[in-house]
């Protein structure tokens, strides 16, 4: 383990131990970080103004760490040649979202050169939450609507399609508790745009959300309507088993940290 390891570990036991000062003894202690290194770096902290350190040697954290896109390198290439077999088995644009406020994010997707329509949602673009599309759906339907409602503006949702219909907070409710138990949902019918989507969700050992994955192609009329839904749910079922194993792999290996979180940002 390197020093960048050793200072991150200590950044994110002061973050999990939350506003309560915490000795520097006890970071030695639970982390196995040599009571000289941990000094060092808190020292160093302290220096640059990320911390409160007192003379009873307690520390007081005065940033916030905060993991913006939450996969980590290796996770990242099994997640990009994932995606890239389904485009190439099974012709169409598969996406890597992420939420960030509240807005949903692109943070990749393979691209099909022959598309009968074009997908503007590129790598970086961003989308409200508001539209309740199956994206929007499944996250939303996770926080559970105590804390929707507490966070959102429950007048504000809309139905995704050519419509675009606003909808009163009990029908939001409903259509977002519909799917607190799916891993899996759809707009069959497409958006605006004419873009069908197919979605599942990642989470963690722990539950927590890490990002949506979706098959995006064009609404078009298919021969069969169950079959075709029933491929792409086997399609990203079995993406979402794969990545699961990534995820379980990462979170029990070297020193049992989980390591599926990355890019961080060090707000002072």
């Amino acid at each position: 383990m390197g020093p960048s390891d050793r200072l991150l570990q200590v950044m994110e036991y002061l973050m999990a131990a939350g506003p309560e000062p915490v000795k520097q003894v006890d970071i030695s202690r639970d982390l196995g970080i040599s009571a000289a290194t941990v000094n060092r770096i808190v020292r160093t902290l302290a220096k640059r103004g990320y911390l409160f350190h007192t003379s009873e040697k307690y520390c007081i954290p005065n940033f916030r760490l905060i993991r913006n896109v939450p996969m980590s390198e290796s996770y990242l290439s099994v997640l990009s040649d994932l995606m890239n077999d389904i485009t190439a088995e099974h012709s169409v644009s598969v996406e890597a979202v992420v939420v960030t406020g509240f807005d949903l994010l692109w943070h990749s997707r393979t691209q099909l050169p022959d598309a009968s329509v074009a997908i503007r949602a590129a790598r970086g673009f961003r989308r409200s939450l508001y539209e309740l599309d199956a994206m929007s759906r499944l996250y939303l339907s996770r926080l559970g609507w105590d804390e929707v409602s507490y966070k959102y503006f429950t007048g504000g949702f809309f139905k995704t399609g050519l419509e675009m219909k606003g909808l009163a907070p009990s029908e939001a409710r409903r259509i977002i508790e519909d799917v607190a138990e799916a891993n899996f949902d759809m707009d069959f019918d497409g958006n605006h745009v004419g873009v069908r989507r197919f979605s599942t969700i990642i989470e963690d050992e722990e539950g927590k959300f890490l990002h949506l994955l979706s098959i995006a192609e064009a609404a078009v009329p298919v021969r069969d309507k169950q079959e075709h839904v029933a491929k792409a749910r086997r399609v990203l079922s079995e993406a979402r088993a794969t990545l699961n194993a990534q995820i379980k792999a990462e979170a029990v290996g070297g020193d049992g940290i989980s390591k599926h979180y990355a890019n961080l940002k060090l707000v002072k």
